[in-house]
């Protein structure tokens, strides 16, 4: 039998439940949703942003990618993204500055969080506690709290939900009710499709996973939303399944990277492109990615076309985001790995502490 229709396996390997929780995807965008309509924002309402900051890191960092690709065509006011220590020194009084950190201890996040306080600048805190949120009280500046205990990659839900309808709260931003309808519906189809109860010959995910298998996985999005999906799908898998990924977008790939495709043939025929595909990405993207693939496609084990599903923006992220996170559960699975430690970064945070 196939591992991945083995539920008495999944159960032994899956000691942290990451597949639990990717299968609970649905909820965690409902229970976030409501948080977002309850959380108190008084004190962000009214004012004229001159700009809007996320700051993050890992699986806090990425909401503000998919935030600004949702919402950069719609915005009149910059929006930028912080992973690092610092912020940059256009940032100044009159920002609002979203300080995103799931444990609220993730050091470049607190760093940048002070920086912002020096500067005047308006703060909101999303966190499930520790210091952002400490540091959120005492100066008087909004905290979203967020549900704790899960690894901060697999609270994406409640992440992004809260930061992205906030943005529509406070009239930043207009997200319409029917495009989170739609979002949601097609979340709840999918868990259906994607649980580990629907056999591989029926699953989408699974069969993603078994053609990666033991191939090198690089990714391809697109210019927008598909490129922030690709850069979320490659950090899914160096964490879940514990496997090297890398991830590039078109058009800026075929400025420097297709060339690169040119030598180490037995090395990267062992890799496996995966391409985020698009129903309505414009016709010259369309071409750029086909006669990309037609050029590459003897270098490679194979090319993957992933369609990502959905009207709206925000339903083509988060059903692009979805395949990609559980796809990347089930491929830990198939080579019976436990996907939910991330040893190497807790030994890295280790030595950290002992530099003062």
């Amino acid at each position: 039998m196939n591992v991945l229709d083995n539920l008495q396996k999944i159960k032994e390997i899956d000691t942290g439940g990451m597949l639990d929780t990717e299968e609970k995807f649905y909820l965690q965008l409902l229970d976030a949703r409501k948080i977002a309509g309850e959380a108190d924002l008084e004190k962000l309402k009214g004012a004229n942003y001159k700009g809007i900051v996320f700051s993050g890191m890992g699986g806090s960092g990425f909401t503000g990618d998919i935030i600004k690709a949702l919402i950069k065509d719609d915005i009149d006011i910059p929006v930028e993204i912080v992973k690092g220590y610092n912020l940059p020194y256009f940032i100044k009084k009159g920002w609002l500055v979203v300080s995103i950190s799931y444990s609220g201890n993730t050091e470049e996040t607190i760093s940048t969080t002070n920086q912002a306080l020096e500067r005047e600048c308006e703060i909101v805190g999303i966190c499930s506690g520790g210091e952002l949120e400490k540091i959120c009280i005492s100066n008087k500046k909004t905290v979203i709290k967020i549900p704790s205990g899960m690894q901060p990659r697999g609270a994406i839900g409640y992440l992004f939900f809260p930061a992205y309808l906030m943005l529509n709260n406070l009239g930043i931003i207009d997200v319409s009710d029917e495009d989170v309808e739609e979002a949601l519906d097609l979340i709840k189809e999918k868990a259906e499709l994607y649980r580990r109860e629907t056999e591989t010959d029926r699953n989408p995910a699974k069969k993603l996973a078994l053609q990666i298998s033991d191939n090198l996985p690089i990714v391809y999005g697109q210019e927008g939303i598909l490129g922030a999906v690709a850069c979320r799908l490659k950090c899914e898998i160096n964490e879940n399944a514990k496997t090297p990924c890398w991830c590039n977008e078109f058009p800026e790939l075929n400025h420097n990277e297709t060339v690169g495709w040119e030598r180490l043939k037995d090395v990267t025929r062992k890799f496996i492109i995966l391409i985020l595909r698009d129903e309505d990405e414009s016709r010259r993207i369309k071409a750029r990615i086909d006669i990309t693939s037609g050029l590459i496609k003897d270098n490679v084990s194979t090319i993957v076309n992933i369609p990502v599903e959905g009207k709206s923006k925000l339903a083509k992220a988060l059903s692009g985001m979805y395949l990609g996170d559980i796809t990347s559960v089930y491929l830990a699975l198939l080579f019976e790995v436990n996907p939910a430690p991330v040893e190497k970064i807790e030994s890295l945070k280790a030595e950290l502490k002992k530099i003062k």
